[in-house]
Order: structure tokens, then sequence, then C-alpha cells
């Protein structure tokens, strides 16, 4: 089998394997009102793809009790065989494909000519238009740094930024520019603001989903830290499930700025919420406040000039809880979660503290297979 032969057999898979992912999801997702979710990772090694679907909202949505509305009835529209409701729903949306650095070298035309096929394959089975088909290349990043934007300009890291798979990567766009990939997506309640070009990452981490819907249920009354907070969808779940007072941290003036476009589009505008540009280690090293709740998601690894150290969590990880417990009230709940591969927790680095992992309660149905991170709840013993 030569190599064009080759290509469209993988193409097939792959059409089959979409095909019956998107019939089991799509119905998840309808019920449930999830707009953006994970379709496809590595199912099949040959094919080492991600792939996410974004349903964007129209521009006319303001709020999120219209968004859920909308999304109500475009379920019923759908659930009856209206005609022409399922197009209405697939002009909104978009998909994010990443490839995978594979293990071995594969000449470049030849990787661009095989991702096109790939490309095809999905735009025809789920009759999305490929102009609204983005497509990135998940490269080593030889300089250190954690998160880039796709033209490889202004490269600022952001703690809160997080490759997968514990990887430190860039990510090479070959999408048309003209499209606009950025939108809104809803999800229990919220909207959030995203950007599926730009950066390795969107704005949303999908795998989180279940997890800040765990942070909404348990943040009344609450006073939150939400550490490394990137856009700060933590801070926003845990603004709308009633929390006293949410103070967000992170380096990066530009996911502060995201993160306050997001309560804006939630009427959070008005809430207890404070941003605060920092280095976490530092901060954590002279924060004299007490918290009920406390969110801790670092990235696996950070090199910031801003930042007084550099971060790697499969090392620090135990540091950082300690001076997270010390800031919890009586009763408080601190949330660590990671998302390296190579992670070993070990109880006995934290003496005096209470451990529960809590993985399975965070993983929703579109990552039970591949599950993209491990998050333990801890408390004081005292």
């Amino acid at each position: 089998m030569d190599t064009a032969e080759k290509t469209q057999a993988q193409a097939e898979l792959l059409k089959n394997r979409i095909a019956k992912n998107s019939k089991a999801l799509r119905k998840w997702a309808r019920k449930n009102l999830v707009t953006a979710y994970r379709l496809y990772d590595r199912d099949i090694p040959e094919i080492p793809l991600s792939i996410d679907l974004y349903e964007f909202l129209p521009d006319d949505i303001q709020t999120p009790a219209e968004a859920q509305a909308f999304l109500q009835e475009q379920a019923a529209a759908e659930s009856a065989n209206e005609p022409g409701a399922a197009a209405r729903r697939l002009e909104r949306t978009y998909l994010k494909v990443f490839l995978y650095e594979r293990p071995y070298e594969k000449p470049e035309e030849e990787e661009r000519e095989w991702l096109l096929a790939m490309t095809n394959a999905l735009a025809e089975c789920l009759q999305i238009d490929k102009g609204r088909i983005t497509t990135k290349t998940r490269l080593h990043d030889k300089g250190g740094s954690q998160y880039a934007q796709t033209d490889g300009a202004n490269k600022k890291n952001s703690q809160a930024q997080k490759a997968g798979g514990g990887q430190s990567l860039a990510c090479k766009q070959s999408q048309p520019q003209a499209q606009n990939f950025c939108g809104r997506v809803y999800e229990n309640g919220a909207l959030f603001c995203v950007d599926l070009a730009t950066y390795l990452d969107t704005g949303l981490f999908l795998d989180m989903r279940a997890a800040r819907a765990l942070i909404k249920a348990n943040a009344k009354q609450k006073r939150v830290l939400n550490l490394f907070c990137y856009t700060s969808s933590f801070s926003i779940a845990a603004a709308l499930g009633g929390a006293a007072f949410v103070q967000s941290v992170d380096l990066s003036n530009t996911y502060l700025d995201w993160s306050r476009k997001n309560a804006a589009q939630n009427g959070l505008e008005k809430a207890a919420l404070e941003w605060t540009k920092a280095d976490v280690t530092a901060f954590l090293e002279t924060c004299k406040n007490k918290y009920d709740l406390i969110i801790l998601d670092p990235p696996t690894f950070s090199a910031s000039k801003s930042a007084k150290n550099n971060l790697d969590t499969n090392r620090d990880w135990a540091k950082l809880c300690a001076a997270c417990l010390r800031l919890l009230d009586k009763d408080g709940e601190l949330y660590f979660s990671t998302n390296s591969r190579q992670f070993k927790f070990d109880a006995a680095l934290l003496p005096g503290a209470l451990a529960q992992e809590i993985t399975e309660r965070t993983i929703d149905l579109d990552f039970k297979t591949k599950k993209s991170h491990r998050m333990w709840l801890l408390q004081n013993a005292e």
C-alpha cells in the first residue's frame, strides 16, 4: 500500500470513528446543553489527532439565561426533526484539530497532505464547512516557552497556560487567517469567550467542565481563591454559585483581561471579584488572608521571566499545597489538580492533611476514555 492509499484508508477509519463518537456525544450534549466538547483523542494510534467541537452562540444572545433558552429551543427543534434545525446549528459549529508530534520523522509536505485529507474527512462526516476547521501542529518548544501564540509573536508566559500531556509545546497554525474563530460557548449556566486560532489552548479547558460544576455547587457564601487562574473559568463558576468573594491570581495581564471579559459576559461586573497579577509562588509567601475554598490547578511547567523561579509541578506540588493549606480557614477545602502524566501523589509529603482523590467526579463523558487530569480534595486534619 503506497502513501496515498494509506492516507485514504486512515481517512475512512477516522470518518467511521467520528460518526460513532458524534452519534453518542451529540445526544449527550443536546440533553445537557453542552456546546463545547472533545470529539476524538487519539482513539486510533495511527491517527494522532485531538478534535474538539465548539458550537458558538449567536451574537444577539446577551445573557446565560438567553443562551439556555435558545439551546433548549434548539434541542427541542432537533428532537422533533424540524426542517433546517440541524443545519442552523452546523452553521455555528467549529472544530479545533491538534496534530500531536509523531514519534518519528515525517516529511513536511507529506504531513500537510495527510492533515488535509483528515480535515476533508471531518468536514464530510460532520457536514461542517472546511473553513470552520482550525488545524494546529503540536511541536516541542526548544526555547522552554510554556505557551505560545500561533504566529510566534508575543510569547509571554502565563502560569495558567497548560500544555497537554505535561509537555512544553508550541503550535503551528495552518488554517486561513480570514476566518473568525472567536466566539462564546455555554456551560452550566455560564458564558465563556473562546479563541480557537490564536493560542494552543482556547481559553477554556474542556476536561475541567465537571470540576467547574463541582466548584459551583460548593461555593455558596464562601471566600474563594483561584490560583493560576488563566481566564478564570473556575472563578466565574464560583461566583455564579454564590461565593461571597473570589480572588483570582495569574501572572498574565492578557488573561486577567480575558477573565474580566468572561465576568462581564455573565453579568458579574458588580460581584465581589478581585483580580491579582502576581507570581503565585510569591503571592503564597506573603498572603495573610484566609479562604474557605482554594483552587490550585498549576501548569506542569512554567519558565516565565516574570516569575520568581521556574515552576515544575512534579517537583513543587507539595510545597504549593502546603502553602495553600496554611491559608485555609477552619473546615476549608483545597482542590488540587494536575495534568502531568508523570505525577505521583505522596500523602506523606503533606503531614497533617487529609487527602482524597476525586478524579472520577471531575471527568465528564467526553473524557472518560482519556483522563487528561487528576484532582484531589485536601483539608487540614485539625
